[in-house]
């Protein structure tokens, strides 16, 4: 590629980003920001080992820093609380990066990109408090998700519908989705958030890509309807990640048993469904077993706080990974499709805990002997 033709589009990344010229200049590992600049203005060559670092810095795969695809994102990204512009921007770029990275594992293991097909949802099947019910117990039931649908819905939408789920430090409460036509459909999650709420997350961003023809992102613009439309995904999701049968089983069984129905059985039945205790007590009203003033009053409680608090204080363990990315990748590494310094920048980690990160995770590294397989 000509100089000239790299410099302009180095310099395109970098503004797509609103990164200052001394901001890129720290984050590529040059001391002066003037050698960015000399980079930029064509006056001086890109090394080799520099290429690596605005890949990294800029969060641009090398193929669409050096070939003939677009650096500005194809897609829109549908923001909850989005964060503000300069870091909105850096955090959907290094999103599009890291679907590249999903994308290439795929094309490597010869693994066709699942689009994230769900059931055809049109305006009208969400016009309505019913309508949304009914849309979230049809999806529940597509889906398989089962009684405790939290428990399963991250694993069901990534291995067998292909929904790349991410999970990014962020701005506290934020989320995002977004349908590529050739990566597919997207999830991304805070990953600092308690596991209840990215299970909340996770539903809610579920509803904008099965409703993402239905709704006009052009329409969201509108901060009224934004709003109307972000409501319908909150009672989407309370409904289908707490199935009204079998709360109602839950609760009714402890005041047969117990005879009474306690704070501290409102959090043991929000545990047990991976949601919070708010959510539960408003679906809870929802299901008529609870007047909506006296679930809000309870939910507001100090005292149902600090239980929750007690009881879920071991809940939030670990940082949440990408189940499926980590998998495909180590399948990559073991049949050597993938070196091992690529895996350890794809994972994130440093190249001596590989050995560790792969124990740690239950696969294996070694791909063992071949096994005949009989056609059936």
């Amino acid at each position: 590629m000509p100089n000239n033709e790299l410099a302009a589009r180095l310099k395109a990344a970098r503004e797509a980003l609103g990164l200052t010229l001394g901001d890129a200049a720290k984050k590529v590992g040059f001391p002066h920001y003037q050698t960015l600049t000399s980079i930029e203005n064509g006056e001086r060559e890109v090394k080799a080992s520099e290429l690596s670092k605005f890949s990294k810095a800029y969060f641009i795969s090398l193929n669409r820093l050096l070939g003939d695809e677009q650096l500005q994102l194809s897609n829109a990204f549908l923001w909850r609380n989005p964060p503000q512009a300069e870091s909105k921007k850096q955090i959907e770029a290094e999103i599009y990066y890291r679907c590249e990275q999903f994308h290439l594992l795929e094309k490597l293991l010869n693994l066709k990109a699942k689009k994230g097909t769900f059931i055809d949802v049109s305006i009208d099947d969400i016009s309505s408090n019913n309508e949304i019910t009914t849309l979230s117990e049809k999806l529940r039931d597509y889906l398989s998700l089962g009684s405790r649908p939290a428990f399963t819905m991250q694993k069901v939408l990534e291995q067998d519908f292909g929904v790349k789920i991410l999970f990014e430090t962020m701005p506290a409460g934020s989320a995002v989705s977004t349908c590529n036509p050739e990566f597919g459909s997207v999830i991304v999650i805070n990953s600092e958030e308690a596991p209840w709420r990215r299970n909340y997350d996770l539903a809610h961003e579920l509803f904008h890509l099965v409703t993402w023809k239905a709704v006009s992102l052009k329409d969201l613009e509108d901060q009224s309807y934004f709003n109307d439309i972000e409501k319908k995904a909150e009672r989407f999701a309370s409904i289908l990640l707490l199935p009204g049968n079998d709360v109602k089983k839950e609760v009714l069984e402890r005041i047969e048993t117990q005879k009474q129905f306690t704070y501290s059985d409102v959090v043991d039945i929000a545990m047990e469904f991976g949601v919070s205790a708010k959510a539960l007590l408003y679906r809870m009203a929802n299901l008529r077993l609870l007047a909506w003033e006296e679930a809000d009053r309870i939910a507001k409680d100090e005292e149902l706080t600090e239980i929750s608090r007690h009881k879920r204080q071991d809940e939030k363990g670990e940082k949440p990974k990408s189940e499926r990315f980590i998998s495909l990748a180590v399948r990559c590494l073991r049949k050597g499709l993938i070196s091992r310094g690529k895996f350890a920048e794809m994972v994130s980690i440093d190249r001596s805990d590989i050995d560790d990160f792969i124990e740690e995770t239950g696969l294996m590294e070694l791909e063992g002997n071949p096994i005949e397989i009989m056609a059936s």
